[in-house]
């Protein structure tokens, strides 16, 4: 059973939202005392979160069991809804005071079954991280999912000492410019900056015009800029410590990771993961549309296109993406990030020398629904079988 608003269909697009706890669709009731739905997909080895706020004034909402499932749809009535993602119930909590009473459930995608968060003492050598990713998913009874980029990079030797595999993961998944975490029943693996999932396929493209949003911000950082990256590595015939170098596209000093890394092909891929992450970070911002797009996704390219200034306009990455579904309609705020390969800052540098601002000469088409929801007052909505 979903839910429509049906008082904010003036747009053309009436928002709709269905939830199901432990495979089983939630009763009109729960949508009757839905305050707001709140989904956060994140970039990076954070896990992607679920928040329902519910009215409890007549004190009539179950406990569900603990970590139940959670599985969220959103979309629109006239084109249908898109499944957001399965989460598992973490908290539950009641709150009251001098306005009432609500209920909120927090839920996470991530699994973080009691062996993942374990500690752990072993090593890997001559084999590739697709096979170091597969053991620790296997033992902790995950499917692993991993992206064909990740896979075959070798593994001259790799130590697990006295860390969780979830701490271990994350940090080969730093050195790798990687993501690595469970969702679900699965441990998933992507390159970041990709714009594709595990299995390769490419994430869709989110192109905004300026009329799609209701607010943003987008902020140049040139004191996060440098131009190479340096890592290093101890040559296990030698002992001495061996540097490599990475470009990250752009002018500016050498970033240095001092600490030495556990062989040349991982010296290498930090290094260039480094130069990535030091790219992303020379512009942020975000932006929040009055029309949600159930299709964005954390990670996907962001097109900033008719409307915007010529120093704004241009592509980003979507470092994560929150959709909100309220009376008020179904929104979705993206946060923004540079692109790995430069292209965002070397843009905002050109177009930074010009004097003042115009608008952009060349728009990118807009998705489809591109039409604004009235967000003014509360919204009426009925479930719908």
């Amino acid at each position: 059973m979903a839910y429509v608003l049906d008082d904010l269909s003036k747009g053309g697009f009436t928002p709709m939202i269905e939830i199901k706890i432990d495979g089983e669709e939630v009763a009109g009731e729960f949508y009757s005392v839905l305050i707001k739905a709140t989904v956060r997909d994140e970039a990076g080895q954070k896990s992607d979160q679920l928040t329902l706020e519910l009215d409890d004034r007549h004190n009539q909402i179950a406990r569900p069991r603990d970590k139940a499932k959670i599985e969220v749809w959103l979309g629109y009535k006239e084109t249908g809804i898109a499944e957001i993602g399965t989460y598992e119930m973490q908290t539950f909590s009641r709150k009251w005071d001098d306005g009432g009473e609500t209920v909120t459930i927090q839920a996470n995608a991530a699994d973080l079954k009691t062996g993942l968060k374990g500690g752990g003492r072993e090593h890997f050598e001559d084999t590739n991280v697709g096979d170091v990713i597969s053991r620790i998913a296997k033992r902790n009874k995950l499917t692993p999912e991993i992206h064909a980029k990740l896979k075959s990079i070798p593994v001259e030797y790799l130590a697990h000492v006295d860390s969780s595999d979830i701490d271990f993961l994350t940090n080969l998944a730093d050195a790798l410019d990687a993501v690595i975490k469970p969702m679900g029943d699965k441990l998933v693996a992507t390159p970041r900056g990709e714009a594709s999932s595990a299995s390769g396929k490419k994430l869709i493209t989110i192109e905004i015009a300026k009329s799609d949003t209701v607010d943003g911000e987008i902020t140049p950082n040139s004191r996060a800029q440098y131009g190479k990256v340096e890592t290093s590595y101890i040559d296990q015939k030698t002992g001495k410590r061996v540097v490599e170098k990475s470009d990250t596209g752009l002018d500016g000093p050498t970033f240095t990771v001092r600490e030495p890394l556990p062989s040349s092909d991982l010296a290498k891929k930090k290094g260039q993961a480094e130069a990535k992450r030091l790219t992303r970070n020379t512009a942020q911002g975000h932006v929040t549309l009055a029309q949600g797009r159930p299709e964005a996704k954390a990670e996907a390219d962001v097109v900033l296109g008719d409307g915007f200034v010529d120093d704004v306009a241009g592509e980003y990455r979507a470092d994560s993406v929150e959709h909100t579904f309220d009376n008020n309609g179904f929104r979705t705020k993206i946060e923004l990030k540079a692109k790995e390969d430069g292209s965002t800052t070397k843009k905002m540098a050109k177009e930074s020398k010009k004097k003042g601002g115009k608008p952009a000469s060349k728009p990118s088409t807009t998705t489809k629904n591109n039409s604004a929801v009235n967000s003014s007052g509360g919204g009426g909505g009925s479930a719908v079988g």
